[in-house]
């Protein structure tokens, strides 16, 4: 059974927040106020403290539903789903950008907002439980990666990892299709990818050797991308290399 939570609904059209108010009454929530702008949310936030925000992305004001939610990732640890009419993908792109906990797609009944809720608190609980490990390591499945990258676990392939460039206390990750930025250590990175498939050539690179595309004296060529190689590892990677 779901635990009963204190929710902050933001929502400018009166009719659909009364109608979202009952809908959390009867899932056993309580409702804490409704905020009809992004303005009016913030408020509220200095006055009390929900476990949730159901955040409409279209707001009358000068802060919509997008720019608000930004507010609450940068300043508050409060997990937020979008409730929206507008699945566009100019919107969509712009809302995913913000880290949400989840959506809800207009019109929706009770079943939609219970699930919604399911899932975004418990995605929150597993945020929560990766942000208190210091630094964040990569999350393993098999021959996939989940790496946390602002509020959402992205799954990517191993096997797709070109390679990995350590940039202070974090970690550029190059896949064949897209990169991301983790808060992570190279040495934890390296951990949960394969020996066989997968070498460190300096101090601040890790490479899948199946991606290379060229050897030269000092460096390596990956996706046009030059990767410096230590003297000390350069005989190790030659002799892990198919060579005629």
């Amino acid at each position: 059974m779901m635990d009963k939570l204190k929710i902050l609904v933001v929502e400018d059209e009166p009719m659909i927040a009364e109608s979202l108010s009952e809908m959390l009454e009867l899932l056993d929530h309580e409702v804490l106020s409704v905020a009809e702008s992004g303005e009016e949310a913030v408020m509220q936030l200095m006055q009390q403290e929900p476990d949730l925000l159901l955040l409409d992305i279209q707001l009358r004001g000068k802060m919509d539903g997008v720019e608000l939610a930004r507010l609450i990732r940068q300043k508050y640890n409060i997990p937020f789903i979008f409730t929206t009419a507008y699945a566009d993908e100019e919107t969509i792109t712009r809302a995913k950008a913000e880290g949400p906990y989840g959506y809800i797609v207009k019109p929706y009944g009770v079943k939609d907002i219970m699930a919604g809720i399911e899932v975004a608190m418990s995605n929150y609980r597993l945020f929560n439980e990766i942000q208190g490990k210091d630094p964040v390591a990569p999350m393993v499945l098999n021959d996939h990666l989940y790496l946390k990258v602002d509020q959402r676990l992205v799954k990517i392939k191993r096997g797709e990892i070109c390679y990995a460039e350590a940039k202070g206390d974090y970690v550029l990750i190059k896949t064949l299709k897209e990169s991301f930025v983790i808060y992570s250590t190279l040495k934890k990175v390296a951990d949960k990818l394969s020996e066989d498939q997968f070498m460190q050539v300096h101090r601040s690179f890790v490479v899948n050797l199946e991606q290379i595309d060229e050897v030269e004296e000092t460096s390596i060529n990956i996706q046009k991308k030059a990767i410096p190689v230590s003297r000390a590892n350069r005989s190790l990677l030659l002799s892990r290399l198919n060579t005629l």
